[in-house]
């Protein structure tokens, strides 16, 4: 039997944010969309398909492309639709599942819909300079927790997400093993258990040091994982 589909309500519209970037980019926005990014690669992992409705404030045209830019950069699916918050309904063909929220944002979720906070975002000027440490750097907070960023926050990710696309690319050099099963069958439970993304790296950085379970295995737990942390960490592959 088929699961029914998915309908995600992200409300970027954050009127407390902060910008970065001098003006061109919204990181309390873009958090957001990546907040449902993850809700939506969650879902498609256990075979759910997904709609996404984005709301978005009343930003020029030309900011809302740069926002979409940065949200690709940071690996973030586009969304199925853009609505306005009294068009959720109609927009995503039915009422939302799950409202995923910006800081300040009014609630607008349905009655019986799930509803997830997204916190507020600071960070030195540059912080999308790389968009994977960025990435990286919000995926080890939990959701709803302010996120407070550094310059050697940044640096410590782009450190590791630099380390784990090298070591993925010698682990493909190796005889394929399957998946560590305890560790993907753990990550996927926290991703379950509200996006619980800091948990599952924390998962990934015990196995990069496991040197007993073998290359091929963590090669593939890698990719599998990183089908939800969109880090592109098998970016360098073959190269």
């Amino acid at each position: 039997m088929a699961m029914p589909l998915l309908r995600i309500h992200a409300d970027a519209s954050c009127p407390d944010a902060h910008p970065a970037d001098g003006g061109t980019a919204d990181l309390c926005a873009l958090r957001t969309l990546v907040v449902a990014d993850v809700l939506l690669r969650t879902a498609a992992l256990g075979g759910r398909q997904t709609v996404l409705g984005l709301a978005l404030p009343d930003l020029p045209e030309e900011r809302v492309k740069e926002l979409m830019r940065d949200a690709a950069l940071l690996n973030v699916h586009p969304p199925t639709v853009q609505v306005g918050v009294q068009d959720v309904t109609g927009a995503l063909g039915g009422p939302a599942d799950v409202h995923v929220v910006c800081p300040g944002a009014v609630p607008h979720a349905a009655p019986g819909a799930g509803r997830i906070d997204v916190g507020p975002v600071t960070a030195p000027p540059g912080a999308l300079d790389d968009p994977p440490a960025l990435r990286l750097a919000l995926l080890g907070l939990a959701p709803g927790e302010p996120a407070d960023l550094t310059s050697g926050d940044l640096r410590r990710a782009a450190a590791t997400t630099a380390r784990w696309r090298a070591l993925v690319a010698a682990w493909a050099c190796e005889p394929s093993r399957p998946m560590h099963a305890a560790t993907v069958r753990e990550a996927r439970a926290r991703f379950a258990d509200g996006l619980d993304t800091r948990t599952a790296l924390a998962l990934l950085h015990r196995l990069e040091e496991a040197e007993e379970v073998p290359a091929g295995s963590r090669f593939e737990t890698f990719a599998h994982l990183d089908r939800v942390l969109a880090l592109e960490l098998a970016r360098d592959v073959g190269r």
